[in-house]
């Protein structure tokens, strides 16, 4: 195979491979009863990290929070 046909090649296979190749039935059905399904699981897929680094950064900040009161009431008991 000579290489003036690989580019020819690679352009008829970008056009055909969209026909053959459907991502998931399931999601551009627009008739099917599981599209809200898949919509709220993408969300909660997506929103679970976010809430999780929420959850770890509000954590912190009370607890160094607490930390700096303890630190406060220790100096002020050992100043007197």
């Amino acid at each position: 195979m000579s290489r003036r046909w690989i580019p020819v090649l690679v352009l008829v296979l970008l056009a055909v491979l969209p026909d053959v190749a459907h991502a998931c039935p399931v999601c551009f059905d627009p008739r099917d009863q599981s599209n809200g399904t898949f919509l709220a699981s993408t969300a909660f897929l997506s929103l679970f990290p976010l809430g999780m680094l929420g959850g770890v950064g509000f954590w912190l900040r009370k607890r160094v929070r607490e930390l700096g009161e303890d630190d406060d009431g220790e100096s002020s008991s050992t100043e007197e």
